[in-house]
């Protein structure tokens, strides 16, 4: 897989919408931790994000993140 990375990474152990990106790299550096999606109306998803398992995550880009020991960048998929 190519990425094309938008901007830089940052931390989400508090709620972020992650440069209002609607496409997300998470990345776990520590022990597993429960990553939250929200929303105005609050948390709509979770899911359990084991250490260094990178994920994409599409939302809206509005929505935010928060999972303890993570980082998380702004992305776009590239296809030649």
């Amino acid at each position: 897989m190519i990425l094309k990375v938008l901007g830089a990474e940052i931390s989400i152990a508090s709620a972020n919408t992650v440069a209002n990106a609607s496409l997300v790299r998470v990345i776990n550096t520590g022990a597993a931790a429960v990553l939250n999606i929200a929303n105005a109306g609050g948390v709509y998803a979770n899911l359990t994000v084991t250490n260094t398992e990178p994920l994409i995550i599409q939302k809206s880009t509005s929505d935010t993140l928060t999972g303890a020991n993570m980082r998380a960048a702004p992305i776009a998929f590239w296809t030649p």
